[in-house]
């Protein structure tokens, strides 16, 4: 090509100073042209090229010129080639050539890899177990071959795993970036140095704080179980969302992995269950002492293989705390990452604590809402006032708030005098105006709500359905019923009573079990139709919560039908109008696709967000993730006038 030009010794006069954008149009080698810059760091950068005999993209790590004194950086260059080089295994980005420009910089030809980064899917939440041990399994077989060289990875980490398409398979792991791997091949390096020469000395410490293993941190010689260690950080980061130890300060972190206790992962994300024997096995990489972590690879994944029978494919869902049988196990809410601290805000260890309830979670989510806008949701003086006592019977901590989030028209059987639930959903049986001069009626009714209570389903699905069809409107019958059906799994029964119920007595739209209850019925097959329904037109803003949860949360993983679905009902206009106002601006924010969209929104986010705007706006503080090698910036508008740490900053803070 006529615009083209070619790499000469000319510019070894200026090489020091030499921009990374000059070699953009160049050939080198006479066959890869330079066609754009991706990245760039301090010591080398990356280019995508075109080889244009073989009519291939590949990618071109170019080391600075100025870095071509310095006889260490020079060596470890020719180490990565030489690890990458020598892997050949299909989740190792390959290493297709190396060599020498004319102005004496030292090039490396590796396999473009275009996907998403580890680091990216993570961001989106935890991943199903399923589809966490899928990559799991990638990253330690690729590790399994590079050990077997006596290769030593060294910095392990969700940036440097790209996830590819390959035949279907969209989870297909390539290992990027073997820049500061141990590599003892034999080969003379360029320099002439013996072979096996160690670069790195005791005492020097090399890798990413977050997921060094102890013995790397205190600059100690490392083995395979170092990388073990570091794919132990990355699989509970999968699972949980957040990674096992989070610190502002380097050297703390580095403390952290060297004597810290390992949490477990229901101690960073409260709302994930894990399986006991996946647990154990994580532990184990994450065991302080590298001698009491699997030996290298080949045992970890015989270990997974030994418990886990299910599927690896990315659809895979979570079993029951204690068991890997496939059955999905309970909906998770959205696990609510424990990030790093923000620039000049309080570091946070988090210790153990007991698990929360999603819809607890919900809760607290509406309790905030109300306390930073003391305004009703819905505007009128009926909703107001149910929205005021909606918000104090939450701050009261009641385990069943029972006050309406929207006012609902009174049935004809339903009076002032309706009980309200008791703490454990059961309702008290008062005989109402309709029925009160019917003592028989009330004692069958009476007698009906016990028996379910008391788990005699059968006999109090006999007696009160009968009953239903001439006292519809009665909550007390409602509510039994739908606890009945729902525990002899009759979910359309069970949602029919849970609408009727709510017809009947608003506030039972914000039970905390029934609208477990609904939620349940949503990601499941039976009646999922029936209960997004309910939700997005018979529940108010706990439908609202609900659905977001399936959307977004650990739900939605789990279930991604379930989770699309509820995606879509969200972008709904009237499933807008049952958000609360951190909802809203949180879903704003999702949609928003450009950096000046999200950037007009910061406003509104800082003023009413809630802890899950500022889930969505966290990944946002990466300056990389966008490019080859992720390596540039996907939101450099957020970046003016610090305005996205100051947002995420001021929403932290009123949710304390």
């Amino acid at each position: 090509m006529s615009n083209d030009r070619t790499v000469s010794s000319t510019g070894a006069a200026r090489s020091s100073a030499r921009p990374p954008e000059s070699l953009v149009g160049t050939v080198i080698q006479g066959r890869y042209r330079i066609d754009q810059l991706v990245g760039e760091g301090g010591m080398a950068a990356v280019y995508r090229a075109h080889h244009l005999h073989m009519r291939k993209d590949v990618a071109v790590k170019v080391l600075h010129a100025e870095m071509t004194r310095m006889r260490e950086v020079v060596q470890r260059f020719e180490r990565e080639a030489m690890a990458a080089a020598h892997i050949e295994h299909p989740n190792v980005a390959a290493a297709k050539d190396f060599g020498q420009l004319e102005d004496g910089s030292f090039f490396l030809v590796l396999e473009f890899v275009d996907g998403k980064s580890l680091r990216d899917l993570i961001a989106e939440g935890p991943l199903p177990l399923g589809r966490a041990l899928r990559v799991l399994h990638q990253i330690a077989a690729a590790l399994q071959r590079a050990h077997s060289l006596g290769i030593v990875h060294r910095d392990l980490k969700p940036e440097n795993v790209m996830l590819v398409e390959r035949e279907g398979e969209t989870d297909f792991v390539k290992v990027l970036d073997f820049g500061i791997a141990k590599v003892p091949i034999g080969e003379i390096s360029a320099d002439g140095a013996p072979p096996g020469t160690a670069l790195t000395q005791l005492g020097m410490v090399y890798g990413t704080p977050e997921y060094m293993a102890p013995e790397q941190a205190l600059g100690q010689a490392v083995d395979p179980r170092a990388d073990i260690y570091s794919l132990g950080v990355i699989t509970f980061e999968m699972l949980a969302g957040v990674r096992p130890f989070e610190h502002a300060s380097k050297v703390t972190l580095l403390g952290m992995h060297v004597t810290a206790p390992v949490p477990r992962i229901a101690d960073k994300a409260p709302l994930v269950v894990v399986p006991e024997e996946i647990e154990a096995i994580i532990r184990k990489t994450l065991e302080k002492e590298a001698g009491h972590r699997y030996a290298d690879s080949k045992e970890l994944l015989e270990a997974i293989d030994a418990v886990w029978t299910g599927d690896y494919g990315p659809t895979m869902s979570v079993g029951p705390r204690g068991s890997l049988a496939g059955r999905p196990s309970t909906p998770q809410a959205e696990a609510l990452p424990v990030s790093a601290p923000l620039p000049g805000a309080p570091a946070i260890v988090t210790g153990r604590q007991p698990p929360i309830s999603p819809l607890v979670r919900m809760r607290e989510n509406l309790l905030v809402q109300y306390r930073d806008n003391p305004r009703p949701f819905v505007i009128g003086g009926a909703a107001a006032f149910a929205s005021v006592a909606l918000l104090v019977l939450l701050a009261r901590g009641g385990s069943s708030p029972t006050t309406p989030t929207t006012p609902t028209a009174p049935s004809s059987t339903t009076n002032a005098d309706t009980p309200p639930a008791t703490s454990d959903g059961a309702t008290n049986t008062a005989p109402s105006a309709t029925s009160s001069a019917n003592p028989d009626v009330e004692a069958r009714i009476t007698a009906g709500v016990a028996a379910i209570e008391r788990g005699d389903y059968g006999t109090g699905i006999s007696s009160l359905a009968e009953l239903e069809k001439d006292l519809a409107g009665r909550p007390e019958i409602h509510r039994a019923l739908e606890k009945a059906y729902t525990a002899t799994r009759k979910p359309k029964e069970a949602l029919r009573q849970a609408a009727l119920l709510i017809k009947a007595d608003g506030r039972a739209a914000n039970d905390l079990k029934l609208a477990e209850n609904v939620r349940n019925a949503a990601v499941g097959r039976d009646a999922a139709d029936d209960a997004f329904l309910l939700l997005e037109s018979g529940m108010g803003t706990m439908g609202g919560e609900i659905l977001y949860d399936i959307a977004y949360g650990a739900s939605g993983a789990q279930y991604p039908a379930a989770a699309v679905r509820a995606q879509k009902a969200l972008q709904k206009a009237d499933a807008r109008k049952i958000a609360t106002p951190g909802l809203q601006v949180t879903l704003e924010l999702r949609a928003a696709a450009s950096c000046e969209a999200k950037r007009a929104l910061l406003a509104k986010a800082r003023e009413v967000g809630d802890s899950r705007t500022a889930t969505v706006l966290k990944p946002h503080l990466s300056t990389r993730g966008c490019g080859f090698a992720n390596a540039r910036d996907c939101w450099p508008c957020l970046r003016k006038d610090n305005i996205l740490v100051r947002t995420i900053q001021a929403i932290e803070e009123r949710q304390r």
